[in-house]
């Protein structure tokens, strides 16, 4: 049986894909910085008839402001759900492929498709519920999010414990491993 792999290498992969991210996002807004331009003017409208008195406090300059940062925020959310795609496909990011680390069953034997998704959508389920408030321009999505996403993280702290599991990991009977040197795991 391979050895479970704990809390700070997982961290390190994470972190390493925090960046790529950052890096995709800050490319793709350069060479598309209008793409979600519409979507973050209706999200602001949609939160400022919602509340007005906020809606009062807003002049023309802090409304661009702020459809900027949406913008960013909305472009970052999606790009986000399509970096993760490899943990799906391959049981790994790009930072657990650079760490060598590979998402198996408790057993060390690959997950099947159907347990990658599982667990993709519930380490993601904040991100998820981004991309749903997104698209239904309705910020129930991103309360439930946020409440979904820090349960979540605090469950990924369970992964420094003796079984090496986060939550997403106990949910979904998977566990993270080190990558055997003859490219078996």
């Amino acid at each position: 049986m391979e050895k479970r792999i704990g809390f700070g290498p997982r961290l390190g992969a994470y972190l390493l894909d925090i960046v790529f991210i950052w890096i995709l996002s800050a490319l793709v807004s350069r060479i598309a910085p209008s793409f979600f331009s519409a979507t973050a003017s209706q999200q602001l409208a949609a939160t400022m008839s919602t509340n007005p008195a906020l809606a009062g406090l807003y002049n023309s300059s802090m409304t661009a402001m702020m459809e900027s940062i949406i913008r960013v925020s909305l472009l970052t959310t999606v790009i986000e759900v399509i970096y993760f795609i490899p943990e799906i496909l391959f049981g790994a990011s790009l930072g657990k492929m650079l760490l060598r680390l590979k998402i198996t069953n408790v057993d060390g034997d690959n997950a099947s498709i159907g347990i990658l998704v599982a667990r993709y959508l519930l380490k993601h389920i904040s991100t998820i519920c981004s991309v749903l408030a997104l698209f239904s321009l309705t910020l129930l999505f991103n309360s439930l999010g946020s409440l979904l996403g820090l349960v979540i993280f605090i469950g990924c702290f369970f992964a420094a414990g003796d079984k090496h599991q986060a939550l997403h990991d106990l949910m979904c009977h998977t566990i993270v491993v080190k990558k055997e040197e003859n490219g078996e795991g």
